[in-house]
């Protein structure tokens, strides 16, 4: 299900509430509405097939602008509904790298990217409000002032959007009967929780709406009873520190009859009203400590009887006697009950004492299902209907026998058993359509592997054996970072180092099945596991980078010689030490435009140009007076590292291959993280490129991959396709799309992100039935 958006063929809902629906008599009146940001071109009113709408045109050739940007000006509360939606006509999207839609709220905005798939008729696009992310500081829903629409610049070629019908969509009492609350408070409070209740917070509504199950995401700044009423249940996902105010509100919500599923933080009067008791912090004692849960029987109706979920810490929840009790326990990687309840129901709720993780999908959701179908059981037939639905009219004769059997137990209200067989039938025709792919001989297929030490719960013989059986030809392991190293370095901190030599593990079994290896360093970012000892000598030697408002990052500054030397010495150290088909950059940029401005920085920039910087760091700052040069100098110090690399491997391996993990907008990632890679293409300094084109889009999808083909020119295009990567999670059937896309473009080869437990269980072996099959 992707949250970004929705094309739909169908209407909207009827009972969205319409913002504007387009129809002016004329451009003043349009225009009064919507107000063009900067040199965007302002709106006229057009008609499409006798319907009227805006223009919005995209005036990127000759102009600088980096966005066409229009506000319609509002009065909105959007508290109790998923979002909005509206419908969006662009002929062609390729002048444009993504299109957002942008909510005032407070002191910020709320902002989601969408990329319309449609170019000959209109689009539905929904805007969730569990895909937007924050900046500054949003106020929350209830008092929305503005809507901003928004279209990037992807080359200097006009285009052009029309808009109409801008309405609010699903709300809660209609489609939606359930609310997720996500802890914006916490976010603000503390910016270093704001990646995790909005992850947390995403997983459970991506859950939710892959079962047909209708949600709206409520911020807990805008809670109330009053708003709550029409939700038949109220979900808190990741809930750190929750506002005293929304936790008496949610108790009334309770009091009124309302139902609520908690997963890890419970606030004190909320474990009042679940009948639960204790919540002390548990961390694991071990790795596996907190591995599976265990559901007791006939505890939990339509559970699985096991659900793995690798948690490294609870919150050690306990039942109240005669009020509530355990309906799973946690069990140790072995299999041994470690004591500690997993989740727990009274007859207000549920509780999970930890967050809802990804591993485990197929059971992780049937559990989802179970617990909401608990607490509201109509949204079972909804959704087993929903399910059934989604088989359609399988040609495959054992596909059809389970959905007809689906069928029959549905109609008998046995729908846990009916929800089974319907699962079933879409894996069998997803298994046919799999089997009707073909391979592409002499294909470059790739994954990423974010972990040293492989696919968890296996040795990397049994991972790369299964990557081989499945026709996959090379693996890119993240061995090293900017202050970590999983091998037997002379010049990084190494660690975890009684698990052995990484590389020389992986290599080994790479020759064995014949699958390629290159190695993968994160470049300049110090790394979440580095050593303190080895981070607090960069900082005293001054060798991290700053912020434009002194703002420490824990990665090293490219301008800094030793910082430069280490990251060519360590990438060319694995060249020289282990005979690896190859070696991978990544991070090899800044962190964003407002970076590196130490003092080291400003020296070294001004004894390059030779200008006096009496106003540091303004003169390099957006319309400094040494802007354009200080972009170019930025990007010299990437360069360096990357010409030297390439230069100093190849004279040890003249066979090795040097490649990159890129960002995908070339044009303006060059500017805003200073990151070249045109040039490193242009220049041979590469062998290859792997920009990472993470999107649920096929669109927009192939509208990178278009443009990324020309940039490179002679060097092969590798695409990153992000089947599990934050911000894009799709299956088997979106992942075959996109190859595809890449053979439609003649790249000879892709590369996925990322290698773990269910790509390697699951996923590998529907690849493996057909579209990379190897050949015999």
């Amino acid at each position: 299900m992707n949250l970004f958006f929705t094309l739909a063929a169908a209407a909207l809902v009827s009972n969205a509430a319409m913002i504007d629906d387009c129809r002016y008599a004329d451009d003043v009146a349009a225009r009064a509405n919507w107000k063009p940001m900067g040199a965007t071109a302002p709106v006229t009113v057009t008609n499409v097939a006798g319907r009227p709408a805006l223009r919005l045109p995209c005036n990127f050739a000759g102009t600088s602008i980096e966005r066409a940007s229009w506000d319609r000006k509002v009065d909105l509360d959007l508290t109790a509904s998923r979002g909005i939606q509206f419908k969006l006509w662009c002929r062609d999207v390729s002048p444009v790298g993504h299109f957002s839609c942008y909510f005032e709220s407070g002191a910020g905005w709320y902002s989601a990217s969408f990329f319309p798939e449609a170019t000959n008729s209109w689009n539905v696009i929904t805007i969730d409000k569990v895909a937007t992310k924050p900046e500054g500081k949003p106020a929350g829903w209830g008092q929305i002032k503005a809507i901003r629409i928004s279209a990037w610049r992807g080359k200097d070629v006009n285009t052009e959007m029309l808009l109409c019908d801008l309405k609010q969509a699903d709300t809660l009492g209609g489609d939606a009967v359930v609310a997720v609350v996500r802890g914006e408070s916490a976010a603000q409070r503390n910016p270093d929780e704001a990646r995790s209740v909005a992850q947390f917070t995403e997983t459970v509504a991506q859950e939710l709406q892959a079962l047909d199950i209708g949600c709206a995401v409520v911020s807990d700044l805008d809670v109330t009873a009053e708003r709550l009423k029409s939700a038949k249940l109220v979900v808190l996902p990741h809930n750190p520190q929750m506002p005293e105010n929304a936790v008496e509100e949610l108790v009334k919500y309770v009091g009124a009859g309302g139902k609520l599923l908690a997963f890890y933080s419970v606030p004190g009067k909320l474990r009042g009203v679940l009948h639960v008791t204790g919540g002390d912090h548990v961390r694991a004692a071990y790795t596996g400590n907190f591995s599976t849960m265990r559901f007791a029987p006939n505890a939990l109706p339509g559970a699985p009887k096991l659900v793995g979920q690798r948690s490294w810490n609870i919150h050690a929840l306990k039942p109240v006697a005669g009020e509530s009790r355990v309906l799973a326990e946690w069990l140790d990687a072995k299999g041994v009950p470690t004591g500690h309840a997993a989740v727990l129901g009274s007859a207000n709720g549920l509780v999970m004492t930890h967050v809802l993780l990804t591993d485990d999908p197929a059971n992780k959701r049937k559990m989802l299902l179970a617990m909401v179908g608990h607490l509201v059981p109509e949204v079972w037939r909804k959704a087993v209907d929903a399910s059934i639905a989604r088989v359609g009219t399988p040609t495959d004769d054992t596909a059809r026998a389970l959905r007809d059997a689906a069928l029959k137990l549905a109609a008998e209200q046995r729908f846990a058993e009916a929800m089974d067989k319907a699962v079933e039938a879409q894996r069998q025709v997803q298994k046919a359509f799999c089997m009707a792919q073909r391979p592409e001989p002499g294909e470059f297929r790739a994954f990423w592997c974010h972990s040293a030490f492989g696919v968890e719960g296996i040795e990397w013989d049994e991972a790369i054996r299964r990557l081989a059986a499945n026709g996959f030809t090379a693996i890119l392991p993240n061995m090293l970072w900017g202050g970590v190293a999983y091998y037997d370095s002379q010049l990084l901190p190494v660690v975890a180092a009684d698990k052995g030599d990484q590389i020389a593990k992986c290599l080994a079994v790479c020759r064995k099945y014949g699958v390629q290896i290159h190695v993968w360093k994160v470049n300049w970012n110090l790394g979440h596991a580095v050593p303190a000892e080895f981070a607090e000598k960069m900082r005293s030697e001054k060798r991290l980078q700053m912020s434009s408002r002194g703002k420490e990052e824990k990665w090293l500054c490219p301008s800094h010689p030793d910082n430069q030397k280490l990251e060519i010495d360590t990438m060319v150290e694995v060249a020289r030490k282990y005979d690896v088909d190859g070696i991978h950059f990544d991070y090899i940029r800044y962190p964003g435009n407002d970076h590196c401005f130490c003092d080291g920085c400003r020296d070294r920039f001004q004894q390059a140009t030779g200008v006096a910087l009496p106003n540091w760091p303004k003169e390099a700052l957006a319309a400094g007076p040494l802007r354009q040069k200080w972009l170019d100098w930025r990007r010299s110090n990437i360069n360096t590292v990357v010409q030297a690399v390439s230069e100093q491997a190849r004279a040890i391996k003249p066979k090795i291959k040097i490649s990159a993990a890129v960002f995908r907008q070339w044009n303006t990632d060059r500017d805003n993280v200073g990151q070249d890679w045109k040039l490193w293409c242009d220049n041979g300094w590469l062998d290859f490129v792997c920009p990472m084109d993470y999107t649920t889009s096929n669109r927009n999808f192939e509208n990178w991959v278009a443009q990324q083909v020309q940039w490179a020119g002679r060097v092969p295009v590798h695409p990153g396709i992000g089947v599990s990567a934050s911000r894009s999670k799709f299956g088997v059937e979106q992942l075959i799309e996109q190859i595809l896309i890449t053979r439609k473009h003649k790249t000879h080869g892709f590369t996925i992100f990322n290698y773990g437990v269910t790509e390697s269980r699951e996923l590998l072996p529907l690849l493996g039935l057909g579209i990379t099959a190897p050949q015999k």
